[in-house]
């Protein structure tokens, strides 16, 4: 469904991600079929991913088999009770993510079991571009679906949030064919420590 509501640009977007990751460990969060999964194993990282639905993993699982040609190391969980140990991942990544990803309990999650100056990697969004009747028509698809991006000060506010949570973020846009991509970059402040974390 995504690859076809996208114009078949989905793939790329999610994998447009790869060269902000940081480290060799790294969990997704929300793997849906799996392809940043086969990107990041063909890449060289050591993967873990969490997804909620029974039924993400098993597409998930056939999809890395599949390209990647090895297994991926996929559980059922949430978001907001990680199942690793703390100070264990490098990077967390997470693509065109739902409500769950603004939850205090996720960030807290994510917080605790990121490395010193591990980074949380949130793609939010895309903005469609082209002139083409095709590229009109998705952009008009994405308002009526209400899958517009967040106002920038939406985004100013979420980076401000993070600070509460233990992270320093930075909003970065990436380019992808015509395309514009918006992603939250955020590290673990190693300098503050969150009150949770005390």
């Amino acid at each position: 469904m995504a690859a076809t509501v996208s114009g078949g640009r989905w793939k790329g977007w999610v994998r447009s991600v790869l060269p902000l990751i940081e480290g060799k460990d790294v969990l997704e969060l929300g793997i849906g079929t799996g392809i940043l999964q086969a990107a990041l194993i063909a890449a060289g990282y050591r993967t873990f991913g969490i997804d909620q639905s029974r039924y993400m993993l098993r597409i998930a699982k056939h999809n890395v088999r599949k390209i990647a040609q090895q297994p991926a190391m996929l559980v059922r969980g949430l978001a907001q009770q990680i199942p690793l140990a703390n100070a264990s991942i490098d990077t967390i990544v997470a693509t065109f993510p739902s409500e769950y990803i603004a939850d205090p309990e996720t960030l807290k999650a994510c917080r605790l079991v990121l490395r010193p100056m591990g980074k949380l990697i949130v793609l939010l969004g895309v903005q469609v571009g082209g002139g083409s009747f095709g590229r009109i028509l998705l952009r008009w698809l994405y308002r009526v679906t209400r899958q517009t991006l967040p106002d920038r000060n939406t985004l100013e506010e979420s980076r401000v949030k993070l600070k509460e949570y233990g992270f320093i973020a930075r909003i970065e846009t990436i380019a992808y064919r015509q395309d514009l991509l918006t992603v939250i970059v955020a590290a673990s402040d190693s300098t503050s420590q969150p009150e949770f974390l005390m």
